[in-house]
């Protein structure tokens, strides 16, 4: 019986202490050439464009930046804003061989989406789901300033504002060319995101850990991203100046975001998905809230060997199933209440009278594919009440 596992990641990853300094390495490809630079006016306040910047002018090689991704839900409307860069009609001073997002999630995912419709046509709404895109999207290069992982998968997260729906859109046609992960440009993250991007690191390592298209590649990613998020986002949230602290967590974030990249997520971002697009609060949130609910309805669904061995990634040694199940729950309940995330989705301002439309919005999402239980939109609903209060 054929049981095959595709494994896609960017091209190139410089990753490390000090690994920014290796990418005019990877641009000397585009010497003489144009790029655009996605960002947003925090990233050119920290001085992190600049940097890149002084790059790109050592090689010659000129750009516009677009610093319009205003907030951490990036929309359609972002993605518009920044096409218009593009040239129109025979206009070629435009003409970009190359992106280059600088910052976090937000502003991977925008590039990603700007970078598929510059070479595909068409509107990102086009391309709403998996493998739509059909031609490789402009080259990109992300430059990564947080755990979100965006910069090293094929998923680009935009909201459809007329819709409030957060659409997933996936194909390896938008997985970056090169990733960029230092830690010196993730110690300015402050304590809430730095929490909130630890988190999603997790619910990335957990959901795919337990997908129906995990693998045993993905699993070993998975499992040690659990570990380092237990051992380490403490550390971070408590102290952004701790260099280890954040090196182990960039870690966390880039293998939680491998394994989901090719094993899928589940229930809790196709869930939190739905309130992003609805709310426009931090993801990251979302997801913490939603996880013990949704893990315990996976729960009659998972091997027990896989919560034993989740247990064990988070320092835990139990005897069965059910043992393990209130420990990782208990565990879970405890590091988000010791680095600050809120208790229940009522705090977060989610309204009642919302879910009935957030339950059927989270069932059409991608994600919900490889949950290893499937569940009604009612089941959705459900957890969507636990996670209320």
């Amino acid at each position: 019986m054929e049981n095959t596992h595709n494994f896609f990641i960017p091209k190139h990853n410089l990753i490390g202490m000090g690994a920014i300094k290796d990418l005019p390495n990877e641009l000397l490809g585009w010497k003489l050439s144009k790029a655009l630079i996605v960002t947003d006016k925090n990233m050119i306040s920290l001085g992190y464009v600049t940097f890149i910047e002084n790059m790109l002018k050592n090689l010659f090689i000129s750009y516009d930046i677009f610093d319009g991704v205003r907030h951490t839900n990036p929309t359609v409307s972002f993605v518009e804003d920044a096409l218009a860069y593009f040239p129109q009609g025979l206009e070629l001073r435009r003409s970009y061989k190359l992106i280059i997002s600088i910052g976090g999630g937000s502003n991977h995912d925008c590039a990603k989406a700007v970078a598929a419709v510059a070479t595909n046509g068409g509107s990102i709404i086009d391309y709403e789901g998996y493998n739509k895109i059909t031609k490789p999207g402009l080259p990109l290069i992300a430059v990564n300033t947080t755990t979100s992982a965006a910069e090293v998968t094929m998923f680009s997260i935009i909201t459809d504002e007329t819709r409030k729906v957060k659409m997933s859109i996936a194909s390896p046609n938008i997985i970056p060319l090169v990733a960029v992960n230092d830690p010196m440009l993730m110690m300015s993250m402050p304590k809430d995101l730095t929490a909130a991007v630890g988190i999603d690191a997790l619910v990335h390592a957990l959901e795919s850990y337990i997908s129906t298209e995990s693998s045993p590649i993905t699993e070993s990613l998975s499992l040690a991203a659990i570990r380092l998020v237990f051992t380490y986002l403490r550390r971070a949230c408590e102290n952004g100046n701790d260099m280890e602290a954040r090196e182990q967590m960039m870690y966390a974030g880039i293998m939680g975001g491998m394994a989901f990249n090719n094993a899928g997520l589940g229930y809790v971002h196709a869930m939190s998905h739905q309130l992003g697009g609805f709310y426009g609060q931090i993801h990251g949130n979302y997801d913490a809230i939603l996880l013990p609910s949704v893990l315990d309805f996976n729960f009659v669904s998972t091997p027990e060997d896989r919560i034993l061995k989740i247990a064990e990634a988070i320092g835990k040694r139990v005897a069965d199933k059910e043992e393990a199940r209130e420990i990782v729950l208990a565990a879970i309940k405890e590091l988000c209440l010791d680095i600050g995330i809120p208790a229940d989705l009522k705090r977060m301002g989610v309204d009642e009278n919302d879910l009935d439309t957030l339950a059927q919005n989270a069932f059409k999402d991608i994600a919900t594919l490889t949950n290893p239980r499937q569940g009604t939109v009612d089941d959705i609903k459900n957890i969507y009440k636990a996670a209320l209060q």
